[in-house]
Parts: structure tokens; C-alpha cells; sequence
């Protein structure tokens, strides 16, 4: 066996599952131009060595650094634009074992792995390749974020490079964010390591995030930072406060200020409840740049974390239409890559709250589906805290099986005990059990780590309907008048607020809501999903109904 050391290229077509269903005989054309015309002679041309070609792929490897680069770069601006042909390039810098039959060597799947992360039409190299560029070869990249790959023991962060990218709508890069030493006061030995302890929980919660950056600042020195994460701890008597704000470093301006106060006699609660309340805030904050910064992109040029981001971002205008144009996105991403775990457990919910928003019941095909999805997600992915409450969803609300949402939920909030939709599911759990003085203090709880979250009417709306549920219908109104106040005109909301007040005795105020009500179309509504309530609710099901 021999071994050396190269410059690693994986290389496939687009979509070619798709394209040969549609058109075959124009699909193996293009492989036979790409082997004859658009890859193969440019990756010789630059001193390249095609490995193996497998169908609509190839292995690639080169000696030097630099023609790779140019090589693929120029690849790539030739095919932009082409009908057909579209390639993603994964590459990475390894070692090579080779014997008279074949290759080995880690590198080789890495670079795969990074392929199937890479924008359509674009380049996808890992950190270790990108630490070896300079100049304007460096420049041409922008930080991806860190990628949880298969068959890889730890994240790996990626830079990649597409033809074409419009500076003035958003730069494409990761956003970073610097975490200072927290002041605290007073100055003493105990206030000090509370507030070392808030900054390593807020460090780990923020380093756990995909698509972001994070780097430790105990001195507020960063020039490389796009956010600073500033914060302010004060103790006085049997209370504390934590004041944090998110700085944008260029404008210097601020984005997010939050101040959080709570009881200091147990002092691991007061730092766990704080904790929960600020990584929802900047949980948020993440979400919503993630977002905008891919957003002059057309989706055909968008990679599956990319796209994945685009659809959280559809989930949280909390709309049936946008939540079933988020499905068309990871349709799209699960085309690139159908082993995606995160697209198939975010397919699975958005699956699950599309049919609930809109009253319907998914044919057993369909569920088995959602099933399945959900399952082989959690198979890939069997630490994520989202995948787990994803099926537990799914179970709530389209099989109504409380023993294994219970299961599910159970590893939610053990990877994650601040996981706030985990407290809301259990609520919901609840209200099938008929358990209502629990399903009101879960979803109580939930409403109260929402108070940033723009699914906070959603949650009241539950928690009201709890409240009904047990018969505490003052409250009901207190809450649902909150949702109101976020949400105005939503049938549900007001349909849910008379029926309270009937309740009550208040038919004056029943009617007085109910010709409002009348002006209002009858429709679902993704701020109004259906509740699953127990057979015993069915009319208040039937009043909240939109169909």
C-alpha cells in the first residue's frame, strides 16, 4: 500500500434522481458532457487526477492547493446558469492509502460529507483546507458555521464559496458572537463565580447552536466578532439581577436588552431559571439573522442548512401558507440530502402543523410517513433535544399516543431541561389525559419562557384553552386577552373569549364578541391550531372549529 497526502474533491450533480425521472436522455448527456467537456478536462488542465467517477460523481484529487481551487472556482462560474447541470464541490486536505484496487483514507469522507453541505453551484471546504489559503483565494469564503456530520465524531467547520453573491442584500456569513466576562456587584468572591457560572452556561448554550460562531472574550479585545454578548450581574439581599445586551460591533448597536431578575436563596435555581429565560431570547435573535442573511438568495442556490434556515425562519410568521412553503423547502433540502437529520425531523413537524392548523386528518399513508421520517431522524441523530420533541408532536397531535410522546418528552428535557416547547407539549399531553390542573401549570410555564417568542400567542391560546378545560374561565379570559393583544381578529381567540364569558354569565359581553366574530371569515388559522383535547371537550372542539 502506498499513501500520500493531496487535496481532496467530491464532486456530483444536482438533483439527478429528479432529472433522470424527468428526462433521461438529456440527464446522461450531462454526465457525458461533464466527463468530456466541463469537469474532466479543466481538473486535468490544472494538474488534477480524476479517483473515480460513480455515476453522477467523482473523486478528485490534487497536489497543489491553489490549482484546486482555481480549478473548481472556474468550474463553477462556467456552469452558472446552465439548464441542466448544476454541481456541489465538498473538498478537504488528507491522506491517501491506496493499493492496487482501490483508495482509503478519512479524508475522502470528509470531503463527501462537506459536499453534501456545499450551495448548489458552489464550494464547501473544511477548516483545515481554508487555514492553508491566503490572500484573495482566502477571501473568496465565508464562514459556514460548524456541521454535525455523519460518521464523524466531532463538528466540523466549513467555508464555502458560490458564484454569486449580492453584498448589498447580506454577506452570506455565519453570524459570530463574542461573550465578555459579565461585570457583577458586589465585589466579592461569591458574586464573582455566580457570575463566571452565568457566562460558561451562556458560552455553552450559544456553542451548542448550528449556523453560528462563538468565541470566548473574556476582555471585550474582539475585532472579529459581529455580535458582542455583554452582561451585568447585581446581588442584593435575596435577589438578583442579570442585565445582557446583544451589540451589533460595527454599528455599535444594540439589538437585544434584556434584564432578568429572580429569587438568590437556592443559588443553582436562580442561575438555571435565568439561563432558560436568556437562551430563548438569544435562541431568537439567532434564528431571525440566520434568516435574513441568505435572504437575496434564490433557493436553487441554497445549501440544506441554508434552506433549513430559511424555512425556521417561514415557521415563525406563523402562517399555513408559510409554514407550507417551509415544507417545500426541506423537500428541497432532503432532495440534496435525504439523510439530513434536521430536515427530516423539522419535515416531520411542519407535516404534523400544517394538518393540525387546517383540520385535517392525514391518510394512514401519510402518517406512516411522518412516522417514519421522524423515527430515522432520531436514528441519525439520537442527541438532539428538538428531534425527540419533533416525534413527541407528532404523537400528541396525529396518533395520540401519550405513552410514547411522554417517552420522548422525557429525553427532550433531559438533553435539555430549559427546552421550552417541551413544557408546552406536556401540557398538551395533559390536556388528553384530562389532567388539566397540569396542563395549565405546563403550559403557564411555557407562556412565561415565551415572553420574546413569536409563537407566545399560540401558547396562550393553549394555556386559555387548559384554563376553560378545568373550569377557571377568569383566567381563561386574563390569557386569551393577552393573545388578543399580540393577535387581534383572530376568530379563535374571540370565539374562545365568549364562550368564557357565557361561562361567566357575561351574555351581554358574549354577544357583544360574537358580531365581531361574525365579520371575521371562518378559515384556519396557524395562530388557532386545533387543541388535542379529549372526547369529553368534543364541543368546545366543535366551537373553536374553523371548518
Amino acid at each position: 500500500m502506498q499513501s500520500r497526502l493531496a487535496v481532496l474533491i467530491v464532486a456530483d450533480l444536482v438533483g439527478y434522481s429528479a432529472l433522470m425521472e424527468k428526462d433521461e436522455a438529456s440527464t446522461i448527456q450531462a454526465v457525458r458532457s461533464l466527463k468530456e467537456i466541463h469537469l474532466e478536462p479543466p481538473v486535468i488542465a490544472h494538474g488534477g487526477e480524476v479517483l473515480k467517477r460513480m455515476g453522477d460523481g467523482w473523486i478528485i484529487a490534487f497536489t497543489s492547493i491553489t490549482s484546486t481551487i482555481n480549478c473548481i472556482v472556474e468550474i463553477q462560474k462556467k456552469l452558472f446558469g446552465h439548464p441542466i447541470i448544476k454541481l456541489r464541490v465538498g473538498a478537504h486536505m488528507g491522506e491517501i492509502v491506496e493499493d492496487d484496487s482501490d483508495f482509503y483514507g478519512a479524508g475522502v469522507n470528509l470531503a463527501q460529507r462537506l459536499e453534501t453541505e456545499s450551495p448548489p453551484g458552489g464550494l464547501m471546504i473544511s477548516e483545515d483546507l481554508y487555514r492553508q489559503l491566503t490572500g484573495d483565494l482566502a477571501s473568496l469564503f465565508t464562514d459556514a458555521g460548524s456541521f454535525k456530520l455523519k460518521n464523524i465524531a466531532f463538528p466540523v467547520k466549513g467555508y464555502q464559496w458560490r458564484p454569486v453573491l449580492n453584498s448589498t442584500s447580506g454577506s452570506g456569513e455565519v453570524p459570530t458572537f463574542a461573550v465578555e466576562l459579565i461585570q457583577y456587584a458586589p465585589n466579592d468572591a461569591e458574586t464573582e463565580s455566580i457570575a463566571a457560572d452565568l457566562r460558561d452556561q451562556l458560552v455553552l448554550r450559544l456553542a451548542r447552536r448550528t449556523g453560528i460562531r462563538v468565541l470566548d472574550d473574556g476582555y471585550g479585545k474582539s475585532t472579529a466578532a459581529m455580535y458582542l454578548l455583554k452582561g451585568r450581574l447585581r446581588i442584593s439581599g435575596d435577589r438578583g439581577r442579570l442585565n445582557i445586551s446583544l451589540i451589533l460591533r460595527e454599528q455599535e448597536q444594540t439589538v437585544l436588552s434584556k434584564t432578568y431578575e429572580e429569587d438568590t436563596a437556592n443559588i443553582f435555581a436562580f442561575c438555571d431559571a435565568i439561563i432558560e429565560q436568556a437562551d430563548i431570547a438569544l435562541r431568537l435573535q439567532i434564528n431571525a439573522f440566520d434568516g435574513d442573511r441568505i435572504s437575496h438568495l434564490p433557493e436553487d442556490q441554497l445549501s440544506v442548512s441554508e434552506l433549513r434556515s430559511r424555512a425556521a425562519s417561514s415557521f415563525y410568521i406563523v402562517e399555513i401558507g408559510k409554514w407550507k412553503y417551509g415544507l417545500d423547502l426541506l423537500n428541497m433540502a432532503l432532495t440534496l440530502n435525504p439523510s439530513d437529520a434536521m430536515s427530516m425531523g423539522m419535515h416531520a413537524e411542519f407535516s404534523t402543523m400544517c394538518a393540525v392548523a387546517a383540520y385535517e386528518k392525514p391518510s394512514p399513508q401519510q402518517l406512516q410517513a411522518i412516522e417514519n421520517m421522524a423515527n430515522k431522524a432520531i436514528e441519525i441523530m439520537p442527541r438532539s433535544d428538538y428531534l425527540f420533541w419533533a416525534r413527541a408532536i407528532f404523537f400528541i397531535y396525529l396518533r395520540r399516543d401519550t405513552e410514547k410522546a411522554n417517552r420522548d418528552l422525557d429525553r427532550t428535557l433531559m438533553l435539555n431541561p430549559a427546552y421550552t416547547a417541551g413544557y408546552e407539549a406536556r401540557g398538551l399531553v395533559n390536556l388528553i389525559t384530562e389532567d388539566y390542573a397540569a396542563a395549565s401549570r405546563n403550559l403557564e410555564r411555557a407562556v412565561a419562557m415565551s415572553e420574546s417568542d413569536p409563537l407566545l400567542s399560540n401558547r396562550l391560546f393553549n394555556y386559555a384553552v387548559s384554563l376553560v378545560c378545568a373550569g377557571n374561565t377568569a383566567e381563561a379570559i386574563n390569557a386569551i386577552d393577552r393573545a388578543i393583544q399580540l393577535k387581534s381578529n383572530q376568530r379563535g381567540y374571540l370565539v374562545l373569549k365568549s364562550h368564557c364569558y357565557r361561562k361567566n354569565n357575561q351574555e351581554d359581553k358574549a354577544l357583544e364578541i360574537d358580531q365581531i366574530v361574525a365579520l371575521l371569515p371562518r378559515e384556519p388559522s396557524a395562530l388557532t391550531p386545533k387543541p388535542p383535547l379529549a372526547e369529553s371537550q368534543s364541543e368546545l372542539l366543535a366551537l373553536l372549529s374553523p371548518v
